[in-house]
């Protein structure tokens, strides 16, 4: 199976009914491709000379896709950008900023292709049938942020070692670097705690800025922190809240899935568990079922996931109070409940021959939507990994 051999094969419009009455916030249509929101959202910024905190948007949409999304931001211009890889369609004014509550569901439609015609037809039926189901995992987007070391930002910080978030924030190389970011770490991690010396070294950026701080406050790392761009901040502590929730999601369903009933797969993050079947009774069961996002806010955790938190939570030296930052007051975990399992809806499955793969190779066109916090790159590889399970299954002649 290929997996967004080309740009339209993953295209995705965000669904929202974002009143428009009138206000100091102009909304917009982002249309991109080839490129991540946040990315276009500072190039945006750079070309109106505008302040990140003026932009706000809804979720952050794939890279390898064709997207459609809305933002505001703060006393905008009424006109439209047209640049390589993205347009911004001016719609009209609003009285509030655009936010992740706004967005009603996702729509997706979706090609996969190289797939040989018994495979291609073994997936229309699994998809038909209702027998399957993927779990809601947070997905690869969201730990964007996590370094070459596999090492958390959000750790050190909650347990108040600042510099070490400090420099796990600013200074590890991660696989997402431009060559220019990847030169500007490494020379933070060769002259760490010589301040001056980054200084002299480094471009103008956030990260000279909080160096600069340094140079006069040489061990002030908990304000240094607080240096950090709110936007990066906040990828840190939702990544490492993702991890921890999807881990108590993979250790739960392990609990009620025999060992053959179910496979594990390694994702960037974590080795999670992937079912290749579910009773029925089950699969009810976890379909309108919540789990909240770990958080020290939440005080209330249902019986049967409590002790698997604090597992979780014992192995990163943690305890339930400690997941919260004492410092600065603006960084905290999201509250809230995440579905158990993605559940896509108005689901079609097409078969069709695929005009640029190998002779007598199909593609399966998917078109359906998501409720919000809910990843098609999840669901699309739940169907790849049991689609090959079912392979390694079937007898083959000798």
């Amino acid at each position: 199976m290929q997996v967004k051999r080309q740009r339209e094969d993953f295209v995705v419009h965000e669904i929202s009914n974002f009143p428009m009455p009138g206000g100091r916030f102009s909304v917009y249509r982002l249309e991109k491709a080839g490129l991540g929101t946040p990315e276009v959202a500072s190039e945006i910024l750079s070309i109106w000379n505008l302040s990140r905190g003026d932009l706000s948007y809804g979720g952050l949409k794939d890279r390898h896709a064709v997207t459609a999304q809305t933002l505001t931001i703060f006393q905008g211009p009424t006109k439209n950008i047209v640049q390589p890889g993205f347009t911004l369609t001016y719609l009209g004014q609003a009285g509030r900023e655009f936010t992740a509550r706004d967005i009603v569901a996702n729509e997706f439609d979706v090609t996969l292709r190289e797939l040989a015609p018994d495979a291609a037809d073994r997936l229309q039926r699994l998809l038909g049938s209702g027998q399957f189901a993927i779990p809601n995992y947070f997905d690869e987007q969201r730990f964007g942020s996590l370094g070459e070391s596999g090492r958390w930002v959000a750790l050190p910080w909650c347990l108040a070692d600042y510099e070490q978030a400090l420099f796990l924030a600013i200074a590890e190389a991660n696989r997402h670097d431009r060559p220019d970011d990847r030169e500007q770490k490494s020379i933070l991690r060769d002259h760490w705690g010589d301040w001056q010396a980054c200084k002299d070294r480094l471009e103008r950026s956030h990260r000279r800025s909080i160096v600069t701080y340094l140079v006069d406050h040489p061990t002030g790392f908990k304000k240094a922190v607080a240096l950090i761009r709110q936007d990066l901040r906040g990828l840190f502590v939702a990544a490492f809240q993702a991890k921890i929730w999807n881990e108590i999601v993979s250790r739960r369903l392990s609990v009620g899935l025999a060992d053959g009933d179910c496979l594990r797969f390694q994702s960037v993050a974590g080795q999670w568990i992937l079912p290749l079947q579910m009773p029925a009774e089950l699969l009810a069961q976890y379909a309108a079922r919540t789990i909240p996002l770990p958080s020290g806010r939440q005080t209330h955790w249902p019986d049967d996931v409590r002790d698997i938190l604090i597992d979780v939570l014992a192995e990163f030296g943690l305890q339930r109070h400690k997941l919260r930052f004492s410092h600065p007051r603006d960084v905290f975990f999201s509250r809230g409940e995440r579905d158990m399992l993605l559940v896509p809806q108005a689901l079609k499955a097409l078969v069709g021959d695929d005009e640029y793969g190998a002779p007598n190779t199909r593609k399966l066109r998917l078109q359906f939507t998501l409720k919000p916090g809910q990843y098609a790159t999840m669901f699309v590889k739940g169907l790849e990994l049991l689609a090959r399970s079912q392979e390694d299954r079937v007898p083959r002649s000798v």
